[in-house]
Protein backbone atom coordinates (compact mmCIF):
# COMPACT_ATOMS: atom_id res chain seq x y z
CA UNK A 1 0.00 0.00 0.00
CA UNK A 2 1.31 3.41 -0.94
CA UNK A 3 1.75 6.01 1.79
CA UNK A 4 -0.82 8.80 1.82
CA UNK A 5 0.57 12.08 0.40
CA UNK A 6 1.23 14.72 3.07
CA UNK A 7 -1.40 17.18 1.76
CA UNK A 8 -4.08 14.46 1.62
CA UNK A 9 -3.18 13.31 5.11
CA UNK A 10 -3.54 16.83 6.49
CA UNK A 11 -6.93 17.20 4.77
CA UNK A 12 -8.07 13.88 6.22
CA UNK A 13 -7.01 14.89 9.72
CA UNK A 14 -8.89 18.20 9.42
CA UNK A 15 -12.05 16.42 8.28
CA UNK A 16 -11.88 14.05 11.22
CA UNK A 17 -11.46 17.01 13.56
CA UNK A 18 -14.67 18.59 12.20
CA UNK A 19 -16.85 15.57 12.89
CA UNK A 20 -19.45 15.90 15.70
CA UNK A 21 -18.03 15.33 19.16
CA UNK A 22 -21.26 14.45 20.88
CA UNK A 23 -20.24 10.81 21.18
CA UNK A 24 -22.73 9.65 18.58
CA UNK A 25 -22.84 10.01 14.80
CA UNK A 26 -25.38 12.38 13.30
CA UNK A 27 -27.20 9.62 11.46
CA UNK A 28 -27.42 7.58 14.67
CA UNK A 29 -28.99 10.54 16.46
CA UNK A 30 -31.51 10.84 13.64
CA UNK A 31 -32.28 7.14 13.99
CA UNK A 32 -32.88 7.48 17.74
CA UNK A 33 -35.07 10.55 17.30
CA UNK A 34 -36.97 8.73 14.55
CA UNK A 35 -37.64 5.71 16.75
CA UNK A 36 -39.25 7.97 19.37
CA UNK A 37 -41.25 9.83 16.70
CA UNK A 38 -42.91 6.55 15.69
CA UNK A 39 -44.42 5.84 19.12
CA UNK A 40 -48.22 5.78 19.00
CA UNK A 41 -50.66 7.63 21.22
CA UNK A 42 -51.89 4.19 22.28
CA UNK A 43 -48.40 3.47 23.65
CA UNK A 44 -47.42 1.10 20.86
CA UNK A 45 -43.68 1.37 20.34
CA UNK A 46 -42.96 2.57 23.89
CA UNK A 47 -40.28 -0.06 24.69
CA UNK A 48 -38.25 1.02 21.66
CA UNK A 49 -38.87 4.68 22.46
CA UNK A 50 -37.70 4.16 26.04
CA UNK A 51 -34.48 2.55 24.83
CA UNK A 52 -33.88 5.36 22.32
CA UNK A 53 -34.57 7.98 24.99
CA UNK A 54 -32.09 6.30 27.33
CA UNK A 55 -29.43 6.32 24.62
CA UNK A 56 -30.02 10.01 23.87
CA UNK A 57 -29.93 10.80 27.58
CA UNK A 58 -26.41 9.42 27.75
CA UNK A 59 -25.13 12.02 25.33
CA UNK A 60 -23.90 15.56 25.86
CA UNK A 61 -25.76 18.86 25.95
CA UNK A 62 -24.90 19.65 22.34
CA UNK A 63 -27.81 17.37 21.42
CA UNK A 64 -30.36 19.53 23.27
CA UNK A 65 -31.30 21.78 20.30
CA UNK A 66 -31.88 18.73 18.11
CA UNK A 67 -34.08 17.11 20.74
CA UNK A 68 -36.08 20.33 21.05
CA UNK A 69 -36.60 20.55 17.28
CA UNK A 70 -37.81 16.94 17.30
CA UNK A 71 -40.59 17.99 19.69
CA UNK A 72 -42.07 20.44 17.17
CA UNK A 73 -44.35 18.07 15.27
CA UNK A 74 -44.53 15.10 17.59
CA UNK A 75 -47.45 13.55 19.43
CA UNK A 76 -47.66 13.98 23.17
CA UNK A 77 -46.26 10.52 23.94
CA UNK A 78 -43.19 11.12 21.78
CA UNK A 79 -42.73 14.58 23.31
CA UNK A 80 -42.66 13.02 26.78
CA UNK A 81 -39.85 10.65 25.74
CA UNK A 82 -37.89 13.51 24.19
CA UNK A 83 -38.40 15.59 27.31
CA UNK A 84 -37.18 12.75 29.52
CA UNK A 85 -33.92 12.61 27.57
CA UNK A 86 -33.65 16.40 27.61
CA UNK A 87 -34.11 16.67 31.37
CA UNK A 88 -31.63 13.87 32.11
CA UNK A 89 -28.98 15.54 29.96
CA UNK A 90 -29.60 18.88 31.68
CA UNK A 91 -29.48 17.37 35.18
CA UNK A 92 -26.24 15.50 34.49
CA UNK A 93 -24.59 18.60 33.02
CA UNK A 94 -25.55 20.79 35.97
CA UNK A 95 -24.00 18.19 38.27
CA UNK A 96 -20.61 19.06 36.79
CA UNK A 97 -18.38 21.75 38.26
CA UNK A 98 -18.37 23.72 35.03
CA UNK A 99 -21.54 22.93 33.03
CA UNK A 100 -21.42 23.85 29.37
CA UNK A 101 -24.55 24.34 27.26
CA UNK A 102 -25.07 25.49 23.64
CA UNK A 103 -26.52 28.78 24.87
CA UNK A 104 -26.72 30.59 21.52
CA UNK A 105 -28.63 27.71 19.91
CA UNK A 106 -30.99 27.48 22.87
CA UNK A 107 -31.62 31.23 22.74
CA UNK A 108 -32.39 31.05 19.02
CA UNK A 109 -34.86 28.22 19.64
CA UNK A 110 -36.61 30.14 22.44
CA UNK A 111 -36.99 33.23 20.24
CA UNK A 112 -38.52 31.43 17.26
CA UNK A 113 -42.31 31.30 17.56
CA UNK A 114 -42.51 28.65 14.82
CA UNK A 115 -41.21 26.08 17.30
CA UNK A 116 -43.34 24.03 19.70
CA UNK A 117 -44.60 26.34 22.43
CA UNK A 118 -44.09 24.07 25.44
CA UNK A 119 -40.58 23.18 24.32
CA UNK A 120 -39.76 26.89 23.97
CA UNK A 121 -41.03 27.44 27.51
CA UNK A 122 -38.90 24.52 28.71
CA UNK A 123 -35.92 26.10 26.98
CA UNK A 124 -36.54 29.49 28.53
CA UNK A 125 -36.67 27.88 31.98
CA UNK A 126 -33.21 26.44 31.35
CA UNK A 127 -31.93 29.77 30.05
CA UNK A 128 -33.23 31.49 33.18
CA UNK A 129 -30.71 29.39 35.10
CA UNK A 130 -27.91 30.07 32.64
CA UNK A 131 -28.48 33.66 31.47
CA UNK A 132 -31.31 35.25 33.51
CA UNK A 133 -31.06 38.58 31.69
CA UNK A 134 -32.03 36.92 28.41
CA UNK A 135 -35.56 36.06 29.52
CA UNK A 136 -36.08 39.36 31.33
CA UNK A 137 -35.27 41.24 28.13
CA UNK A 138 -37.05 38.87 25.76
CA UNK A 139 -40.45 38.35 27.41
CA UNK A 140 -41.71 41.97 27.27
CA UNK A 141 -41.15 41.89 23.49
CA UNK A 142 -43.39 38.84 22.95
CA UNK A 143 -46.80 40.53 23.07
CA UNK A 144 -47.80 38.87 19.78
CA UNK A 145 -46.15 35.53 20.47
CA UNK A 146 -48.61 32.57 20.56
CA UNK A 147 -46.85 30.92 23.51
CA UNK A 148 -45.65 33.89 25.57
CA UNK A 149 -48.29 36.51 24.84
CA UNK A 150 -49.90 36.02 28.25
CA UNK A 151 -46.56 36.35 30.05
CA UNK A 152 -45.80 39.58 28.18
CA UNK A 153 -49.25 40.98 28.97
CA UNK A 154 -48.74 40.14 32.66
CA UNK A 155 -45.47 42.06 32.63
CA UNK A 156 -47.18 45.07 31.03
CA UNK A 157 -49.89 44.97 33.71
CA UNK A 158 -47.24 44.74 36.43
CA UNK A 159 -45.42 47.73 34.94
CA UNK A 160 -48.69 49.65 34.91
CA UNK A 161 -49.41 48.78 38.51
CA UNK A 162 -45.93 49.89 39.56
CA UNK A 163 -46.22 53.17 37.67
CA UNK A 164 -49.67 53.79 39.15
CA UNK A 165 -48.36 53.15 42.67
CA UNK A 166 -45.64 55.73 42.01
CA UNK A 167 -48.20 58.22 40.65
CA UNK A 168 -46.73 58.08 37.15
CA UNK A 169 -50.17 58.00 35.53
CA UNK A 170 -49.08 58.61 31.94
CA UNK A 171 -46.71 55.64 32.06
CA UNK A 172 -49.37 53.54 33.79
CA UNK A 173 -51.92 54.38 31.10
CA UNK A 174 -49.48 53.43 28.32
CA UNK A 175 -48.70 50.10 30.00
CA UNK A 176 -52.36 49.26 30.63
CA UNK A 177 -53.30 50.17 27.06
CA UNK A 178 -50.53 47.91 25.75
CA UNK A 179 -51.78 45.06 27.94
CA UNK A 180 -55.39 45.51 26.84
CA UNK A 181 -54.50 45.79 23.15
CA UNK A 182 -52.54 42.53 23.16
CA UNK A 183 -54.53 40.43 25.66
CA UNK A 184 -56.61 37.63 24.15
CA UNK A 185 -57.82 35.45 27.03
CA UNK A 186 -60.83 36.70 28.96
CA UNK A 187 -59.13 36.95 32.36
CA UNK A 188 -56.33 39.23 31.14
CA UNK A 189 -58.61 41.30 28.92
CA UNK A 190 -60.96 41.96 31.85
CA UNK A 191 -58.06 42.68 34.20
CA UNK A 192 -56.57 45.20 31.75
CA UNK A 193 -59.97 46.84 31.19
CA UNK A 194 -60.46 47.22 34.96
CA UNK A 195 -56.96 48.65 35.32
CA UNK A 196 -57.74 51.29 32.70
CA UNK A 197 -61.05 52.04 34.37
CA UNK A 198 -59.22 52.57 37.66
CA UNK A 199 -57.38 55.50 36.09
CA UNK A 200 -60.44 56.92 34.35
CA UNK A 201 -60.32 55.30 30.89
CA UNK A 202 -63.22 53.16 29.64
CA UNK A 203 -62.72 50.41 27.05
CA UNK A 204 -65.04 47.72 25.69
CA UNK A 205 -64.14 44.08 26.22
CA UNK A 206 -67.01 43.13 23.91
CA UNK A 207 -65.63 45.20 21.02
CA UNK A 208 -62.06 44.08 21.67
CA UNK A 209 -62.99 40.39 21.57
CA UNK A 210 -65.58 40.67 18.79
CA UNK A 211 -68.60 39.21 20.62
CA UNK A 212 -71.96 39.43 18.86
CA UNK A 213 -74.44 40.87 21.35
CA UNK A 214 -77.40 42.14 19.30
CA UNK A 215 -79.80 39.34 18.36
CA UNK A 216 -83.32 38.25 17.56
CA UNK A 217 -84.30 35.17 19.59
CA UNK A 218 -86.98 32.54 18.97
CA UNK A 219 -88.17 29.67 21.13
CA UNK A 220 -88.71 27.39 22.84
CA UNK A 221 -89.48 24.55 20.44
CA UNK A 222 -90.26 21.11 21.88
CA UNK A 223 -87.31 18.67 21.57
CA UNK A 224 -87.81 15.57 23.78
CA UNK A 225 -84.68 14.01 25.26
CA UNK A 226 -81.60 14.73 23.18
CA UNK A 227 -83.45 15.03 19.87
CA UNK A 228 -83.01 18.76 19.39
CA UNK A 229 -79.75 18.71 17.44
CA UNK A 230 -81.12 16.44 14.70
CA UNK A 231 -84.63 17.83 14.43
CA UNK A 232 -85.13 20.76 12.06
CA UNK A 233 -87.57 23.47 13.07
CA UNK A 234 -88.99 26.34 11.04
CA UNK A 235 -86.04 28.79 10.88
CA UNK A 236 -83.54 26.19 9.62
CA UNK A 237 -85.75 24.43 7.08
CA UNK A 238 -84.79 26.87 4.34
CA UNK A 239 -81.73 28.72 5.56
CA UNK A 240 -80.82 29.80 2.03
CA UNK A 241 -83.81 32.16 2.09
CA UNK A 242 -83.99 35.37 4.14
CA UNK A 243 -85.25 34.88 7.69
CA UNK A 244 -88.78 36.23 8.15
CA UNK A 245 -88.55 37.90 11.55
CA UNK A 246 -92.33 38.56 11.47
CA UNK A 247 -93.21 34.87 11.21
CA UNK A 248 -94.79 32.95 14.08
CA UNK A 249 -94.42 29.26 14.95
CA UNK A 250 -95.95 26.58 17.14
CA UNK A 251 -93.59 26.23 20.06
CA UNK A 252 -93.33 24.01 23.11
CA UNK A 253 -96.76 23.02 24.42
CA UNK A 254 -98.39 24.35 21.26
CA UNK A 255 -97.80 27.94 22.30
CA UNK A 256 -97.35 30.58 19.62
CA UNK A 257 -93.79 31.92 19.53
CA UNK A 258 -92.28 34.84 17.62
CA UNK A 259 -88.90 36.46 17.21
CA UNK A 260 -87.92 38.80 20.05
CA UNK A 261 -85.16 41.38 20.01
CA UNK A 262 -82.50 40.88 22.68
CA UNK A 263 -79.24 42.67 23.35
CA UNK A 264 -76.85 41.56 26.07
CA UNK A 265 -74.22 43.75 27.70
CA UNK A 266 -72.67 40.87 29.63
CA UNK A 267 -68.93 41.61 29.75
CA UNK A 268 -68.18 38.49 27.68
CA UNK A 269 -71.21 38.67 25.42
CA UNK A 270 -73.05 35.74 26.99
CA UNK A 271 -76.81 35.38 26.49
CA UNK A 272 -78.79 33.72 29.27
CA UNK A 273 -81.54 31.98 27.28
CA UNK A 274 -83.43 30.95 30.41
CA UNK A 275 -84.01 34.63 31.07
CA UNK A 276 -84.39 35.63 27.45
CA UNK A 277 -86.59 32.75 26.19
CA UNK A 278 -87.77 30.69 29.15
CA UNK A 279 -86.88 28.26 31.91
CA UNK A 280 -87.46 24.99 30.05
CA UNK A 281 -85.86 21.63 29.48
CA UNK A 282 -85.66 19.46 26.34
CA UNK A 283 -86.10 22.38 24.00
CA UNK A 284 -84.54 24.27 21.10
CA UNK A 285 -84.07 28.00 20.62
CA UNK A 286 -82.72 30.10 17.75
CA UNK A 287 -80.65 33.28 17.61
CA UNK A 288 -80.46 35.38 14.47
CA UNK A 289 -78.45 38.47 13.60
CA UNK A 290 -76.96 40.43 10.73
CA UNK A 291 -73.50 41.98 10.74
CA UNK A 292 -71.52 44.20 8.41
CA UNK A 293 -67.98 43.17 7.49
CA UNK A 294 -65.64 45.91 6.22
CA UNK A 295 -64.07 43.51 3.71
CA UNK A 296 -64.02 39.96 2.38
CA UNK A 297 -62.07 38.06 5.00
CA UNK A 298 -61.31 34.55 6.22
CA UNK A 299 -61.96 34.48 9.95
CA UNK A 300 -62.63 32.15 12.85
CA UNK A 301 -65.97 31.44 14.46
CA UNK A 302 -65.49 30.89 18.18
CA UNK A 303 -68.45 30.10 20.38
CA UNK A 304 -69.73 28.26 23.41
CA UNK A 305 -73.19 27.01 24.25
CA UNK A 306 -75.03 25.09 26.90
CA UNK A 307 -76.00 22.52 25.80
CA UNK A 308 -74.75 22.71 22.19
CA UNK A 309 -75.16 24.75 19.05
CA UNK A 310 -75.31 24.71 15.27
CA UNK A 311 -74.25 27.80 13.30
CA UNK A 312 -75.10 28.90 9.77
CA UNK A 313 -73.32 31.81 8.08
CA UNK A 314 -75.00 33.21 4.97
CA UNK A 315 -77.08 30.04 4.67
CA UNK A 316 -74.13 27.65 4.98
CA UNK A 317 -73.73 25.41 8.02
CA UNK A 318 -70.24 26.02 9.40
CA UNK A 319 -70.46 24.32 12.79
CA UNK A 320 -72.49 21.69 14.65
CA UNK A 321 -71.46 20.07 17.94
CA UNK A 322 -73.13 17.06 19.56
CA UNK A 323 -72.11 17.79 23.14
CA UNK A 324 -74.52 17.86 26.04
CA UNK A 325 -74.31 19.20 29.59
CA UNK A 326 -70.97 20.79 28.75
CA UNK A 327 -71.38 24.39 29.92
CA UNK A 328 -70.63 27.62 28.08
CA UNK A 329 -66.91 28.33 28.02
CA UNK A 330 -65.01 30.91 26.03
CA UNK A 331 -64.10 29.65 22.54
CA UNK A 332 -65.14 26.07 23.32
CA UNK A 333 -66.17 25.47 19.70
CA UNK A 334 -64.23 26.82 16.71
CA UNK A 335 -64.60 26.70 12.94
CA UNK A 336 -63.20 28.58 9.93
CA UNK A 337 -65.57 31.06 8.30
CA UNK A 338 -65.63 33.34 5.27
CA UNK A 339 -67.08 36.79 5.78
CA UNK A 340 -68.07 38.74 2.69
CA UNK A 341 -67.83 42.48 2.43
CA UNK A 342 -71.10 44.06 3.50
CA UNK A 343 -73.99 42.25 5.19
CA UNK A 344 -73.65 38.74 6.56
CA UNK A 345 -76.44 36.67 8.12
CA UNK A 346 -75.85 34.48 11.18
CA UNK A 347 -78.33 31.87 12.44
CA UNK A 348 -77.65 29.80 15.55
CA UNK A 349 -79.57 26.85 16.97
CA UNK A 350 -79.08 26.23 20.70
CA UNK A 351 -80.31 22.99 22.26
CA UNK A 352 -81.41 22.47 25.84
CA UNK A 353 -81.23 18.88 27.02
CA UNK A 354 -82.83 16.97 29.90
CA UNK A 355 -82.06 17.75 33.53
CA UNK A 356 -78.73 16.35 34.70
CA UNK A 357 -79.04 13.07 36.61
CA UNK A 358 -77.80 15.00 39.63
CA UNK A 359 -80.70 17.36 40.42
CA UNK A 360 -78.31 19.75 42.16
CA UNK A 361 -76.62 20.55 38.81
CA UNK A 362 -78.31 23.59 37.25
CA UNK A 363 -79.79 23.11 33.81
CA UNK A 364 -78.28 26.19 32.19
CA UNK A 365 -79.14 27.40 28.69
CA UNK A 366 -76.81 29.95 27.15
CA UNK A 367 -74.90 31.16 24.11
CA UNK A 368 -71.67 33.09 23.57
CA UNK A 369 -70.42 33.74 20.03
CA UNK A 370 -67.79 35.82 18.29
CA UNK A 371 -65.90 36.11 15.02
CA UNK A 372 -62.21 36.98 15.20
CA UNK A 373 -58.89 36.60 13.45
CA UNK A 374 -56.50 33.71 14.06
CA UNK A 375 -54.97 35.56 17.01
CA UNK A 376 -58.36 36.05 18.67
CA UNK A 377 -58.78 39.78 17.96
CA UNK A 378 -61.98 41.42 16.67
CA UNK A 379 -62.35 41.83 12.90
CA UNK A 380 -64.35 45.05 12.70
CA UNK A 381 -67.91 43.70 12.49
CA UNK A 382 -70.85 45.97 13.32
CA UNK A 383 -74.48 45.01 13.81
CA UNK A 384 -76.80 45.51 10.86
CA UNK A 385 -79.99 45.12 12.91
CA UNK A 386 -82.18 48.21 13.43
CA UNK A 387 -81.32 50.22 16.54
CA UNK A 388 -84.07 49.00 18.81
CA UNK A 389 -84.86 46.40 21.45
CA UNK A 390 -84.30 45.72 25.10
CA UNK A 391 -81.10 45.40 27.06
CA UNK A 392 -80.52 42.59 29.52
CA UNK A 393 -77.56 41.82 31.79
CA UNK A 394 -77.34 38.15 32.76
Amino acid sequence: MKAMPLRAAITFILLIACLPTTGVAADEVDDLLGIIAKVKLSGEGSPAARKASDQLAGRGPKLLPRILVAMDKSNVVAVNWYRTAYERIVAREFAKKSPKFPIESLQAYARDEKHFGRARRLTLELLDRLTPEFGRKLLPQLLNDPEFRGDAVDLALQAGDQAKANQHMRIARMAYRKAFRHARDSARVIRAARALRSIGEEVSVIEHMGFLTDWRLLGPFDAPGFSGLDKAFGPERNVAQPIDVRASYAGKGGNKITWKRHRTDHVLGEINLIQAIGSVKEAVGYAYTEVISPRDQTVELRCGADDNCTVWLNGKKILARRQWLNGTRLDRFTAPANMRKGKNVVLVKICQGPQHKNPAVPNNWSLQLRFCNAEGAAIGLVSALPKAGNTARP
